[in-house]
């Protein structure tokens, strides 16, 4: 007994020894650029497509409510001209002294405005059937185009996560540079809702920008302390805004959430993509409140702010970019009263 205790006693000494430890965990790899691009190029096709389709067939569906709305009108009309044949019908009959010539005529004629109400009752019940189809058909194919604008935000923050750990992984890559790899891996990676040509987007240009009615909110009430700066100092392609630790961090305008997570230099980011290929950013937070694929309102809370290493003190990082190129916000801000 005592042999066996002790061969057992060793071989889980043995397991324990052989067994991994925390530093011997292996590291979640990060995905592969290529492929993280790749599976974000797939995803917006599906988007494309299913906008498309939505499209259609909401086009299909407001033709068939008109050829409905058309019935309608026309089995009112003839029940409009039936009713006084009724209520003299369920008068005193036919006037004394009418010929039947006279009554066979109206007689005709009623059957044949009941046979047409018929006929029209039948056009517009087969009509509003359609529409419904059509209605049904419309509202599936926007839950489909929901569920792959969801997936291209997953392949979105994927292709920006791989593509600002290779930046980071570079050689020459200083600890300093977060706003430089993040503004690097956005202008890599066209933002979701972007099916065109990047040349064709980028000719365009950031002049066609257009910000919501009165200006975007700003994400803190705190004053600027570092103002955007020329495009020749990348690591100033936003401005920090005073703000104490823990304040709320609120978004600029309504969109979506397409990127969380901790980058380096930059601490704890969130970006929003809105219409017309525009996204902000907001970054140097302690924590954030929101998921990516999630939608969110103007003013809505994002999180709260935190330290910020360009101040060496609590503040917000924003940027505002459109097309991937980085705009000055104070620009497109509302004014402060």
């Amino acid at each position: 007994m005592m042999r066996v205790a002790v061969r057992a006693c060793l071989a889980l000494f043995l397991a324990l020894a052989l067994a991994p430890g925390p530093a011997q965990a292996r590291k979640p790899v990060a995905p592969d650029p290529a492929e993280a691009r790749a599976r974000l190029s797939e995803a917006r096709a599906r988007v494309a497509a299913s906008e498309a389709e939505t499209r259609r067939l909401s086009r299909q569906l407001a033709a068939l409510e008109a050829a409905r709305d058309s019935e309608a009108r026309r089995l009112a009309s003839l029940l409009a001209a039936l009713w006084p044949l009724r209520a003299e019908s369920l008068a005193a009959g036919v006037p004394a002294g009418s010929d039947w010539a006279e009554s066979d005529r109206r007689y005709v004629w009623t059957r044949s405005l009941y046979e047409a109400a018929l006929t029209a009752r039948q056009a517009f019940d087969a009509a509003a059937a359609k529409a419904r189809q059509g209605r049904l058909a419309r509202d599936d194919a926007a839950l489909r185009l929901l569920a792959g604008q969801k997936e291209s935000d997953r392949a979105f923050s994927e292709a920006v996560t791989s593509r600002v750990r290779e930046l980071e992984n570079a050689p020459g890559s200083r600890a300093g540079d977060g706003a430089v790899v993040l503004g690097q891996a956005l202008e890599a990676t066209v933002a979701p809702g972007d099916a065109s040509d990047r040349g064709a987007a980028a000719e365009a240009g950031p002049a066609v920008f257009a910000p919501p009615p009165g200006g975007l909110s700003w994400p803190t009430p705190g004053k600027v302390l570092i103002p955007f700066a020329a495009a020749n100092q990348a690591y100033r392609q936003g401005m920090v805004l005073a703000a104490p630790e823990g304040s709320p961090v609120a978004a600029a305008a309504p969109g979506r959430v397409v990127f969380t997570g901790t980058l380096r230099g930059l601490g704890r980011v969130v970006i929003l993509t809105h219409d017309d290929r525009c996204h902000t950013v907001y970054a140097c937070l302690g924590d954030s409140a929101v998921s990516v694929g999630e939608a969110v309102s103007g003013g809505a809370p994002l999180g709260s702010s935190g330290y910020c290493n360009q101040t060496r003190a609590s503040g917000v990082y924003f940027e505002l970019r459109f097309r991937e190129k980085a705009l000055n916000p104070a620009e497109w801000l509302a004014v402060r009263r």
